[in-house]
């Protein structure tokens, strides 16, 4: 029985599938970590500077003043991540072209988990502050190793299938996270949600260890040095780059703005902020898949601009919605633009540094990366600043961030 079930196994570890599920579940845990924590943070932080409290989930509007002051430390804890994952990239992209995509999946994963329990018990901005970071680190090393590994093991049409669907593994993660934060958050406490992420990242870890080195990897070490400045001089990459900047990394922080603007002009609850933000998840989802599809027959280029288009449009609608099921439609092609136009980009990055920089997938997903933490941190530190005392919260505004006299 054991001598029938090796060459399965043995099979299994050398197996595209195995690649996909690594990576989607890599995709999955680190998009999961960010997002569980918005509807959660808001209220946990007031309950961190207010110990006295033992009330409700914070609905009430005379809360207002004290919640929107609380959206400076909201952005400054949302952009450690970002910010830690822009130092650590270019280590992270150097350590995977020189030694191979398996030794950053390790520790990525370790970090991750260790960022999750810190998580855990945290009990002060700072601490909170620091897991923040160090998950930044951690899905720097995931991440880009992930990207490296697909790009790795498939080619042509079926790498931008392959991306699609690990990029599945972070919609599912925008899906999720925030409706299972807020739901375990009010039902179950402020540490289950961190747990349950903490189980799936030793589920992940197990499969990353089963995984074997390919050769592809081994040669690598003695490999020639490639500086990744030749990357940066690309027009290409840098019209990429340019585009994830600009486009899907200001996108992705609308997530962040969501539960706050629901919280202090809808006053919905925790739960209510996780389900509200469904259908943006949904829509990435449907995006994401046809993405692979539409890219053969519209091509990648073509393909972002649609999508660059959409979110734009999108953008521009939702700050109109008076009430959650006036959200959902724009919310919706949100989605659905954004995973067209980031699985295009991504596949794109992975043509350029086949065709043009001798595979050195590291690096280009490193700028990619970096384009999308750079954006990322400076929208959340924007989301921030001190409200000046005698303004008042416009709360038809876009995310209640929009002040007024």
């Amino acid at each position: 029985m054991i001598h029938k079930a090796l060459p399965t196994l043995s099979n299994f570890r050398k197996s595209g599938a195995l690649v996909l599920i690594v990576a989607f579940l890599a995709m999955f845990v680190d998009t999961m970590l960010t997002t569980v924590i918005r509807p959660i943070m808001p209220d946990y932080l007031y309950r961190l500077e207010h110990p006295n409290f033992t009330g409700a989930i914070i609905t009430n509007p005379q809360r207002v003043k004290q919640l929107e002051k609380l959206s400076v430390k909201l952005g400054i804890l949302y952009a450690a991540s970002p910010a830690a994952s822009i130092i650590t990239n270019p280590v992270s992209a150097w350590l995977a072209d020189r030694f191979g995509y398996t030794l950053i999946l390790y520790i990525g994963m370790v970090l991750v988990f260790f960022s999750t329990i810190a998580f855990t018990f945290s009990t002060s901005f700072a601490k909170l502050f620091a897991a923040r970071a160090v998950q930044g680190i951690g899905g720097s090393f995931s991440v880009i190793a992930a990207f490296m590994m697909l790009a790795m093991t498939f080619k042509d049409t079926d790498r931008a299938k392959a991306i699609g669907f690990s990029q599945s593994g972070m919609t599912i993660g925008l899906l999720v996270g925030p409706a299972i934060g807020g739901a375990m958050y009010e039902s179950l406490g402020y540490k289950s949600p961190f747990l349950l992420i903490a189980g799936v990242t030793v589920v992940d870890g197990v499969l990353r260890l089963l995984q074997q080195r390919p050769a592809e990897e081994k040669s690598k070490e003695n490999a020639e040095e490639y500086s990744s400045l030749n990357l940066l001089k690309d027009p290409y990459v840098l019209l990429a780059a340019a585009f994830i900047f600009v486009g899907i990394a200001t996108a992705m922080m609308v997530g962040g703005m969501v539960p706050v603007w629901l919280m202090i002009s809808m006053n919905a609850s925790a739960w209510q902020q996780g389900v509200a933000i469904l259908p943006q998840s949904v829509g990435y989802i449907i995006g994401s898949i046809l993405s692979p599809v539409l890219v053969g027959k519209a091509g990648r280029w073509r393909l972002i601009l649609v999508g660059s288009l959409g979110l734009g449009v999108s953008m521009t609608i939702m700050p109109l919605s008076r009430n959650i099921p006036e959200l959902i439609a724009p919310y919706f092609a949100f989605g659905v633009a954004g995973g067209l136009a980031e699985t295009a980009v991504l596949t794109e990055i992975g043509e350029l540094a086949d065709s043009r920089h001798g595979s050195k997938y590291g690096s280009a997903f490193a700028i990619s990366e970096t384009a999308i933490g750079v954006g990322t941190t400076i929208v959340n530190r924007l989301q921030g600043g001190e409200p000046a005392e005698d303004t008042v919260l416009q709360t038809s505004t876009w995310g209640g961030f929009l002040r007024i006299k």
